[in-house]
């Protein structure tokens, strides 16, 4: 999680665990809120990563930020994941990819432009989406331009990657894998600048597909026909 001051990052607060979100999510804000001196009455805005990810932190941040808007009556907005791994890689005019695991033979995967001239901002080429990586890298292949890759899912498709697109896949060494807070934040304060729908109301997970368990029960359904 992080706190912003117009563009400035007052605080960000980075934990790599997969479980007990719920329990840790409101103490950690606390804690941000404390270590800035910010009172929660001071908020004027809150942003979320509303997916695509894990199902479960999908669910637990948006209805934690839903809960923060409606009670402090202020502004939410939900980030795209992919959006936010995209603003890490700032290199003007460069196409951006940045790609996550869904599983299944599938990645969520959007392409991305970052434009040439200030305020250098991201154009959307591809919209996010659950994807075949293989067909989703002959697509990619047709721009005929070096592509920067970033995201968790070069852990298991960077090689992939180099094969399929040759020198046009731009693999850094150390490429942003994780989602970092403060670049949600910095999105989020972009869209409400752009006048994106701010309701808590209007905040809704970003699951591209549906949730596992969901799918099994549609296919179990049709079975039984």
């Amino acid at each position: 999680m992080a706190l912003l001051d117009g563009e400035a990052l007052l605080a960000e607060f980075t934990l790599n665990i997969r479980k007990t979100h719920s329990e840790r999510l409101m103490p950690l804000i606390d804690a941000l809120l404390k270590e800035s001196a910010i009172e929660r009455e001071q908020l004027q805005a809150v942003a979320v990563a509303a997916g695509p990810g894990s199902f479960t932190g999908i669910r637990i941040g948006v209805s934690t930020a839903r809960a923060l808007a409606q009670g402090l009556d202020i502004p939410a907005v939900g980030v795209s994941t992919l959006q936010a791994l995209a603003e890490a890689v700032p290199s003007p005019g460069a196409l951006i990819c940045p790609l996550l695991d869904a599983r299944r033979n599938e990645v969520y995967s959007a392409l991305y432009r970052r434009e040439a001239h200030p305020p250098r901002g991201l154009e959307m080429l591809i919209p996010p989406a659950a994807v075949e990586l293989g067909p989703f890298a002959e697509r990619l292949k047709t721009y005929g331009e070096p592509i920067v890759f970033t995201g968790e899912g070069l852990n298991s498709y960077a090689s992939y990657l180099s094969e399929a697109l040759g020198g046009l896949a731009v693999l850094p060494e150390a490429p942003q894998r994780a989602c970092r807070a403060a670049w949600v934040a910095l999105c989020g304060r972009r869209l409400l600048e752009q006048g994106h729908p701010a309701s808590f109301h209007e905040l809704l997970p970003q699951y591209l597909r549906r949730p596992e368990a969901e799918r099994r029960l549609k296919e179990r359904k049709r079975g039984a026909k």
